[in-house]
């Protein structure tokens, strides 16, 4: 598996050069980074420079944030839209063959509207990725918060996700969708290791790791975790053995939404995740990825 950092966790609004070294020097072997951000630094300084900067530091590009605001109005959505198809190119030539995005399980309108748009609009965008060889994974929100109205939700778990896939898939003749799996999602969803372990490998995009405060289910608040293995709360060392048990190699992102954490200096706050998600593998008997 390849162990990768959010700049949710430390790193974020650095330029693209010092977060992958940041990411280096606390040995992270991937990033989840911003195409827009990579686009950018392509403008400036030209794809080679560019691209060497992850060669430099031995650093992959993991994982890309969706570039495109398909949540909000129309018009909005298609002017997303037509930036794609560039930016997943550049993708593609950066081997990065992974993006991803969160889906609400309630956005406050009927149920049915919001399926059917947001089913519409994945489907647009995963033919455009895989137009480019990159895949989709949609990221189910598990905590109880996100579901204030009961009746008007959509999915919040893994098979719920899972299911939505299929049927864009079945519907659009597509094949390169799949979830993000975030444990801390998995874990405030009620997802149990059986959940996990029927899982399909090829669905499995992203995975992302970390840790919960002792606190009861629905208690449990999305912008306060904890680093991985900080509580014991979740049973990450279960968690990352069945996704080995099914062959899961790619990239794990520790994305950690903490005061604690941002209140640190990037390095500081990186120096303690990298910490962590070392202890966390060797814990699981994980070989990390290496990259020479």
């Amino acid at each position: 598996m390849i162990p990768s950092l959010n700049a949710v966790t430390a790193g974020a609004g650095l330029p693209l050069a010092e977060f992958i070294k940041l990411a280096a020097a606390n040995n992270f072997v991937g990033v989840d980074f911003s195409i827009a951000a990579v686009a950018q630094e392509v403008a400036n300084h030209g794809y080679d420079a560019t691209a060497a900067l992850f060669e430099q530091y031995k650093v992959l590009p993991a994982a890309f944030g969706l570039p495109v605001e398909w949540r909000k109005d129309e018009a909005t959505y298609r002017q997303g839209l037509e930036a794609l198809p560039a930016l997943a190119k550049l993708a593609q030539d950066l081997d990065c063959t992974r993006c991803v995005t969160w889906v609400l399980p309630d956005n406050d309108e009927p149920v049915a509207e919001y399926a059917a748009r947001s089913k519409r609009r994945f489907a647009e965008m995963a033919q455009i990725l895989t137009d480019q060889g990159v895949r989709l994974g949609l990221e189910f929100l598990g905590p109880q918060h996100f579901r204030p109205h009961q009746d008007n939700v959509w999915f919040y778990d893994l098979h719920g996700a899972l299911q939505v896939i299929d049927e864009i898939e079945a519907d659009h003749e597509l094949e390169n969708l799949g979830v993000l799996i975030d444990c801390w999602h998995w874990y405030t969803s009620g997802g149990t290791m059986m959940d996990l372990a029927a899982t399909p490998l090829e669905k499995i995009v992203h995975v992302h790791i970390n840790d919960a405060p002792d606190l009861p289910l629905h208690e449990q608040q999305d912008k306060e975790r904890l680093l991985p293995g900080a509580s014991g709360i979740i049973d990450l060392v279960g968690f990352l053995k069945t996704l080995n048990a099914l062959g899961y190699d790619g990239p794990v992102a520790v994305e950690t939404f903490s005061s604690e954490l941002r209140a640190m200096n990037p390095a500081e706050a990186a120096r303690h995740a990298g910490k962590s998600m070392s202890q966390i593998f060797a814990a699981a008997g994980i070989e990390p990825l290496k990259l020479v």
